[in-house]
């Protein structure tokens, strides 16, 4: 009796594990490989003590938490390096410009910035004159003008 209630309990912890859609491909992954790999070693462990199934039960279970626990982590760790790198492709304003420019930011570094970004200008005189009065390098302006 005792064993089929372990065996419904890990089942139903490994349904809950491998089962959620929203769970990230790390979580899954390390979820099957956890589980495992903990009932292989609880099969062995508890097989010493003559519960060798109970054991692999217990294991699998325990590892499928674990790995699952670990997976989500690094799920979550590229998650929140996901929208840093998607930053750099939005727009980049006028006012960020000038900014790095008064920040001593090189010409050819601000440029390589723009490009990465696909931005592009429509600048009237008023605007080149106000980048030219704030210091913006004459190659990043040409870059400006030229990127309609």
């Amino acid at each position: 009796m005792r064993g089929k209630i372990l065996l419904v309990i890990s089942l139903l912890v490994a349904v809950g594990c491998l089962g959620c859609e929203s769970m990230g491909a790390n979580t899954k992954k390390g979820a099957g490989i956890g589980g495992l790999l903990g009932a292989v070693a609880g099969g062995v462990i508890g097989h010493q003590g003559g519960h060798g199934v109970e054991g692999a039960l217990i294991g699998g279970a325990v590892g499928a938490i674990g790995g699952g626990t670990i997976g989500s982590g690094i799920d979550d760790q590229q998650a929140a390096e996901q929208p840093a790198a998607s930053l750099e492709s939005e727009h980049i304003p006028i006012m960020k410009i000038v900014e790095m420019t008064g920040q001593g930011v090189p010409a050819e570094v601000i440029i390589d910035q723009l490009k990465s970004s696909g931005s592009f200008y429509e600048l009237d005189a008023d605007t080149i004159k106000y980048l030219e009065d704030k210091g913006v390098d004459p190659k990043v302006i040409t870059y400006l003008v030229s990127k309609k």
